[in-house]
């Protein structure tokens, strides 16, 4: 490994600070309440309860059962350009609905940029992005 290879890693290991330790399942924070997670980084973030319902809103009973939250937005290398994609069939499912697209497979959907900023805009606190080498 040569010393960028390091200083890369080192990069998106800090960017990805902000990634769950671990995630509840949405029918978990509708049932029991207390909408946050901790982060890599130590710190415990907030989700906004609207944001959770909404979510909610497109699931079927099962989805609920099995999606975990905060739902993690990864960079997507095997496409060309600015791609990202979500992996996991239930994920994939909901995500699918939510942006109104077509899964790329049954358990991924890859999507770009203007997706993603509608994404942000309408789930700021329950999507999280992850980035990989």
């Amino acid at each position: 490994m040569d010393r960028y290879t390091g200083y890369v890693e080192s990069i998106l290991a800090e960017s990805n600070s902000n990634v769950p330790v671990s995630r509840r399942t949405l029918m978990d924070y509708l049932e029991n309440g207390g909408p946050s997670y901790r982060t890599r980084g130590g710190e415990v973030f907030e989700m906004d309860l609207s944001e959770i319902e909404a979510i909610a809103g497109v699931c079927t009973e099962v989805e609920k059962i099995r999606l975990r939250i905060p739902i993690i937005v990864s960079t997507d290398t095997s496409a060309e350009g600015g791609a990202w994609k979500v992996d996991g069939e239930t994920e994939t499912s909901v995500m699918s609905k939510i942006l109104g697209k077509r899964p790329y497979r049954k358990d991924m959907l890859r999507f770009y940029n203007p997706n993603l900023a509608d994404l942000r805009r309408k789930f700021p606190t329950t999507i999280v992005l992850a980035f990989v080498p």
